[in-house]
């Protein structure tokens, strides 16, 4: 194997094997379960024992890719046992099938038929029908790539998106589940776990669209960080507010009046408590506070003396101010309501209190002076609760939400504080590990700076991904203090950033230079984390099976 760009090849990582798991859809045609059969003619057949099912059957393929079929016919005694393969169904896939191999064109669902003749009676064949996945995903596999330092995680929806056409839910979809169950190993509800989704009413706690994300989380081995329990955004406004705020409102003095301080405080604490024992021992984590500080104009010299003046004037902060008698507000109420409930779900698990893991959550936090407000703040909180606590940590983790752009501020269809430097995310990246805290990478993706929809060029794809790997290059070099890098989102036309192409794969879900260098940013970038020639990116990308160790396949 040549290692010219060889760290992942020649690093000794222990690897599980992936399983790829889908639904597959079944019918079968034949007899009851009887071992004596009946012919048409009315004669017994003594000692005939009927097929009852196949299982075993492989229900996903690699385009291009010969797959031998099988399967293990069930009862082990049935009289006929031999299955003839068809295609029943190939859709859009261009399946074909030859004697016992299966060989596919295109992405998407194929359904195929195995026939035992004679297996259902002696007059009549047995039928099963598989559905078969075929997907363009001969990548290896991200999470196992990453194993050795943190999980890599992803978003996920139940429910496609009317406001954004193009994206649809992940649940359900064939492809898309089996790239989200390849790559990845903790999965964030992109929008079905805010406050707004969850409860739009006092009187409506909406989970169906979260319960199903938890099902399949639990059906396929995924961890789950729950997403948000209090933002200024997607919130509905009876939590905090004394009436309903109107269509273009902002936070300045067209804000409705907030509701008394005890009445808000009730709500943020009742809110906290449902949905957290709600989804229960099973999550992993909660973002309890999300974006309280604005996007930037934060001076580089803020304090701890100053940092609340950079707080958002937001409706919670205006509910539930600073009292300056006891030091509470509702950062601190936030936090300490949560860390009271995750407590006594850890105890009710049986595991050590403090598992289930707090986070703040905020954007364009490479930029100096929001970096430091957010720092100001945890260290604040951190240290009051440890002196009241025996030295206990109330926020555990800053999520970087890692919203990045290679060009100017906002280009890309997102607001933005300008060119990412990835020095400033080392320098991020160290500054919040330096208050005893884990830092997670919640939400990266990387627009290119397309402000329409034309196609991104070869040259601004290859520039995405030498960034990428100069990112990844500084996770892996803090992988002791960054507890997962979660992507927001799978392929660019779903992106709630579209107009960027911010993530991994394209509209077919074809893997773009972006997740080449994710999966191995030694073939993007030198030791120093300087770019390498296009010849020497180049040469990878022709062969990547030749950088990268087999066992990630």
């Amino acid at each position: 194997m040549n290692n010219t760009f060889g760290f992942f090849a020649t690093k000794n990582i222990r690897l599980c094997a992936v399983a790829l798991v889908v639904a597959i859809a079944v019918s079968m045609t034949g007899c009851p379960n009887d071992t004596t059969t009946t012919n048409g003619s009315g004669n017994e057949n003594a000692g005939f024992v009927a097929v009852t099912g196949i299982t075993g059957v492989p229900t996903t393929a690699t385009i291009g890719m010969p797959l031998p079929l099988a399967g293990t016919v069930a009862p082990p005694n049935a009289t006929n046992r031999t299955i003839a393969w068809s295609v029943q169904n190939a859709g859009a896939t261009g399946a074909t099938i030859d004697g016992n191999t299966l060989t596919a064109t295109t992405q998407g669902t194929a359904t195929i038929r195995a026939t035992i003749p004679g297996g259902a009676s002696a007059t009549t064949d047995f039928t099963q029908d598989f559905d078969v996945t075929v997907h363009n995903d001969d990548l290896p596999a991200l999470r196992a790539i990453w194993a050795d330092y943190f999980p890599m995680g992803n978003i996920i929806s139940s429910v496609d998106y009317s406001w954004r056409p193009a994206r649809v839910a992940d649940i359900g979809n064939p492809e898309r589940e089996a790239l989200l169950i390849r790559h990845f190993n903790i999965l964030t509800a992109e929008d079905e776990m805010k406050p707004s989704w969850l409860r739009p009413n006092p009187h409506v706690f909406n989970v169906g669209g979260a319960d199903r994300i938890m099902n399949f989380a639990q059906e396929h081995g995924f961890r789950v960080h729950g997403h948000v329990l209090a933002w200024h955004s997607q919130s509905p406004w009876w939590m905090n507010l004394s009436e309903s705020t109107p269509s273009g409102w902002s936070y300045t003095s067209d804000i409705p009046a907030p509701l008394p301080r005890q009445e808000a405080l009730a709500n943020l604490e009742e809110h906290i408590e449902m949905v957290m024992r709600h989804f229960g021992t099973e999550m992993e984590s909660w973002e309890v506070l999300n974006e309280i500080f604005p996007s930037g104009g934060i001076a580089t010299g803020v304090s701890a003396e100053t940092w609340r003046a950079s707080l958002r004037n937001t409706p919670w902060n205006r509910a539930i101010p600073l009292d300056p008698a006891t030091g509470n507000c509702f950062i601190w109420y936030a936090f300490t309501i949560a860390r009271r409930v995750a407590d006594e779900l850890d105890t009710e698990a049986g595991r050590p209190v403090g598992t289930m893991l707090l986070y703040y959550n905020d954007y364009n936090e490479d930029n100096a002076g929001k970096r430091n407000a957010i720092y100001f703040m945890v260290r604040e909180m951190n240290e009051r609760f440890a002196r009241e606590n025996n030295g206990r940590r109330l926020i555990d983790v800053i999520g970087m939400q890692a919203h990045y752009h290679l060009e100017g501020p906002g280009v890309g269809g997102a607001f933005g504080w300008g060119p990412i430097l990835p020095s400033d995310v080392r320098a991020t990246i160290e500054r919040f590990a330096s208050l005893g805290v884990y830092v997670s990478i919640t939400e990266l993706d990387l627009t290119i700076g397309n402000t329409d929809t034309s196609p991104i060029t070869p040259s601004q794809e290859r520039r995405q991904a030498i960034v990428y790997a100069q990112l990844f290059n500084i996770f892996r070099e803090n992988a002791d203090v960054i507890r997962r890098v979660s992507i927001w989102g799978i392929d660019d036309p779903a992106s709630w950033r579209a107009r960027g192409s911010p993530l991994l794969w394209d509209g077919d879900l074809n893997p773009k230079e972006a997740f080449w260098a994710v999966a191995n940013p030694d073939a993007f970038i030198y030791p120093d984390g300087q770019p390498r020639s296009n010849d020497e990116i180049d040469a990878f990308l022709r062969n990547p099976r030749d950088f990268i160790d087999a066992r990630y396949w």
